[in-house]
């Protein structure tokens, strides 16, 4: 990550899709199923917890990386082995690693994509799960200070570039994108997100969209992808 940006500003955005259990629980179960069989893990960008947290409470042994100071020593604290820098973890030590909502923060994705990448050891995985679309840019990507969304292609060039073999990759949450759409264009100027609007898309609508996602991945809110390293 950038490191002149050293604290988060969207700290209320992650607290408030803690909320999200449905949301939560797909992505949780997103990162299960491109572990395979390994449950070690690496959360690169780990922020509050969240998902070392569900994915401790299914046998994973979680290492982070994060590198806002403040979030970091709330990861410790928990007991989690976090660093700042991903530099602080030796090359090919990685056994399976993902990064949720984070590549978008970053200036120079391609550079970082390539330094994670040197720590996977040979045939380990990685999960990356990004906003998709500039078409549906807001305020809240202003004001978390986003780079950009991401496609399906422009991911897996990202991927590609790194030295890494692309396995899937998938846009997700098709009625998110309505949704956000919706957002940007009725949506308030402050680039707040709220609760109670999380919640309710959460339990009435994501369990819909991810159906819906089985169907159809032209579209979507978000796109993933799973590569490996050769």
């Amino acid at each position: 990550m950038n490191s002149s940006r050293l604290e988060y500003t969207g700290l209320d955005i992650l607290q408030t899709l803690q909320e999200a259990r449905n949301y939560n629980r797909y992505l949780t179960d997103l990162c299960q199923r491109a572990a395979g069989a390994e449950r070690t893990a690496l959360d690169f960008g780990a922020g509050i917890g969240t998902f070392p947290d569900l994915l401790k409470d299914r046998g994973f042994a979680l290492r982070c990386v994060e590198p806002d100071q403040h979030l970091a020593a709330r990861l410790r604290e928990k007991g989690y082995e976090t660093v700042t820098d991903l530099a602080d973890f030796a090359d090919g030590s990685i056994n399976f690693a993902y990064s949720l909502n984070v590549f978008e923060h970053i200036e120079d994705d391609r550079a970082v994509l390539g330094t994670l990448a040197a720590k996977l050891r040979p045939g380990a995985r990685l999960l990356i799960y990004v906003p998709a679309f500039a078409s549906l840019w807001t305020e809240l990507d202003d004001r978390v200070q986003h780079y950009r969304r991401y496609t399906r292609a422009t991911l897996a060039t990202l991927v590609v570039n790194a030295g890494l073999q692309l396995e899937e990759c998938r846009y997700v949450d098709s009625l998110g994108f309505l949704a956000t759409l919706a957002f940007k264009l009725l949506g308030n100027k402050s680039g707040s997100l709220s609760p109670t609007a999380v919640r309710t898309y959460d339990r009435v609508a994501m369990p819909l969209s991810i159906a819906l996602d089985k169907v159809s991945s032209g579209f979507g809110k978000n796109v993933y992808a799973i590569c490996r390293k050769a």
